[in-house]
């Protein structure tokens, strides 16, 4: 897995996260707090995975991905107004 191998993006308008990851490979999917307490996980090998991020307080959150002994990570912010 090369850092352009996943995508990892917020949807504000449905309130999920879509991880977009290459398929046929076991990968192991990860919602975290802040502090690091698991809010949701899943492990498949589909391409796509999407968190529901509704009933979520306001604030940081952190996506984890791991495929092939690789990780990658992606901080969200929820109700950020600019």
């Amino acid at each position: 897995m090369i850092k352009d191998d996943v995508v990892i993006y917020l949807n504000e308008e449905d309130l999920k996260v879509y991880v977009k990851v290459e398929m046929d490979i076991e990968t192991h999917f990860q919602l975290q707090d802040l502090p690091g307490k698991v809010l949701q996980e899943a492990v498949h090998d589909k391409g796509l995975h999407d968190f529901d991020l509704t009933g979520l307080k306001d604030g940081n959150y952190f996506v984890i991905v791991s495929q092939n002994g690789f990780i990658r990570s992606k901080k969200v912010v929820i109700g950020y107004q600019p």
